[in-house]
């Protein structure tokens, strides 16, 4: 009976986990859905990673458009726009030098990531020291992964248990 309920335990742990790991996806997903064209926030990144290197500044006349200047050491190779799709979210005004100008379009409300694709080894070195402290966006599928490793570990000595009193 014991190592009937230990199965039982381990295997609602493991749908409880689960079920947490995929709600907190599913919020993150959302909660960039139903961001409002007042609350869109430009950001800039350089090779992925968080940056003070590219600066952003909205159109006076127009709040849908952004320009974007990347101020760093690097050679600036070319603009990415994770999570957005050109020709259907935005569309590129002009590209000049180190800065490019877009246009949000259909009303887009999520946010604005303005990714410098920049080749310069010290450059790399900087932004990876600079993100050290933040912490990943893995966790729930860590969490999931442990509590899987945790449920298929106490069925086996379940199961190993059962063996040895037979």
């Amino acid at each position: 009976m014991k190592k009937v309920i230990s199965v039982l335990l381990s295997v609602l742990m493991l749908v409880s986990v689960s079920a947490v790991s995929v709600s907190a996806f599913a919020e993150t997903v959302a909660s960039q859905q139903t961001t409002s064209k007042k609350e869109i926030i430009p950001s800039g990144e350089v090779n992925g990673s968080s940056s003070n290197d590219v600066k952003y500044t909205p159109d006076d006349n127009d709040p849908a458009k952004f320009t974007f200047t990347y101020t760093g050491t690097g050679s600036l190779e070319d603009w990415e726009f994770p999570g957005m799709v050109e020709g259907v979210d935005y569309q590129i005004i002009s590209q000049d030098g180190n800065s490019i100008t877009i246009q949000l379009l259909n009303g887009y409300s999520g946010n604005v990531v303005a990714n410098a694709i920049v080749e310069d080894e010290e450059e790399e070195e900087e932004v990876e020291k600079s993100s050290k402290g933040k912490s990943p966006k893995t966790g729930a599928t860590a969490a999931t992964g442990i509590a899987a490793a945790g449920a298929g570990a106490a069925i086996l000595l379940a199961l190993r248990k059962k063996e040895d009193a037979e």
